[in-house]
């Protein structure tokens, strides 16, 4: 690490993780910080902060500005770790445009919490400054600062022409970087292909390919025959394995067939028994019930017979018998009685 630094704390400062390498490019050996956002700058990047303005980004030089031990304590307290670490908070990208990354409600609440660190360790009446952290929703809302550091919210339609004045001149920007690369890349692919002579070596490699092609064409068209027929017998070896195989699955499939119609088979035998018990049961009920009519009827008949032989006498048929016998002997002499 270059020791050649304003301030003997500087070179350890930078040797803490994050902070060897510029916050915003990423290039090695940053010889600037933005104060009182706590990062480490390359000289390029740190000429884009001073259009920032002091309240957004103070700019300082690690090398020639002296530095005090409270102005330390922003890059103490704070460092490129701690600063990407807010970003990542509020879900803001490393490669965010430079105005969300630092003039943003998020980055504002970043500065403010950071001196609020450093004045507690370095005021003896320290005082805490009330702050709030933003919503997700505003976190990436520009705030426009005035002179002296007062804080303004963009009007609306400010804000828009802002954000696409800006995204159109990235892009165009973006563009003509494009169109010079592409132009320089034109230029040293063309000159790369005349360096090259790739014609003729194109050539050369040509009836080298002929050369070789010539002596390998024999062994290649046995080899390729061997192939044809090593294919062949295995081919014919697959059909019999394969006609084996349909011909015990389909003996296996007969099989099955079978089986499934004997059990369907006794099923229907079975059914066909019970049906059969059934009716069987239903013809002697039948035949009983039939029985029971015919002794009815048979009941009905000598009561009905009974009935008339009491309506033709008046008496039962026994007591006219007995009355007969007595006239009979009514009738008789005397003495042949």
């Amino acid at each position: 690490m270059d020791n050649n630094y304003s301030h003997p704390d500087i070179p350890e400062i930078l040797n803490k993780e994050g902070n060897s390498t510029c916050v915003d490019c990423g290039s090695e050996k940053p010889k600037w910080a933005s104060m009182n956002n706590g990062v480490f700058l390359c000289l390029k990047c740190a000429g884009i902060h001073r259009g920032f303005g002091m309240s957004v980004s103070l700019i300082r030089s690690l090398q020639i500005d002296s530095w005090t031990e409270k102005q330390l304590l922003y890059l103490t307290k704070g460092g490129n770790k701690n600063f990407k670490n807010n970003l990542s908070e509020f879900n803001i990208a490393e490669t965010a445009a430079l105005d969300i990354k630092y003039k943003s409600k998020a980055a504002d609440y970043y500065r403010k919490y950071l001196k609020n660190e450093v004045d507690r360790e370095s005021e003896p009446n320290y005082v805490p400054t009330q702050i709030v952290k933003p919503d997700m929703e505003v976190a990436m809302d520009i705030i426009e600062i005035k002179e002296g550091g007062e804080e303004k919210a963009e009007k609306p339609q400010e804000k828009d022409k802002q954000i696409k004045k800006r995204f159109f001149g990235f892009m165009n920007n973006v563009l003509n970087k494009v169109k010079e690369g592409t132009t320089d890349a034109a230029k040293k692919v063309g000159k790369g292909i005349s360096d090259l002579k790739l014609g003729e070596k194109f050539k050369v490699a040509g009836n080298a390919i002929a050369g070789a092609a010539k002596t390998s064409g024999q062994f290649i068209a046995d080899n390729t025959m061997k192939a044809v027929h090593k294919t062949k017998e295995g081919m014919d070896i697959l059909s019999e394995k394969t006609k084996k195989a349909f011909k015990k699955g389909n003996k296996e499939v007969d099989n099955n067939t079978d089986n499934k119609q004997n059990e369907e088979g006794n099923k229907t035998g079975e059914g066909d028994k019970k049906e059969e018990e059934k009716k069987e049961e239903k013809k002697e009920e039948e035949k009983k019930e039939e029985e029971k009519k015919e002794e009815k009827k048979e009941e009905e008949k000598n009561e009905e017979q009974e009935n008339t032989n009491l309506g033709n006498s008046g008496v039962p048929e026994e007591k006219v018998d007995a009355g007969k016998e007595e006239q009979s002997n009514e009738n008789v002499p005397s003495d042949q009685a």
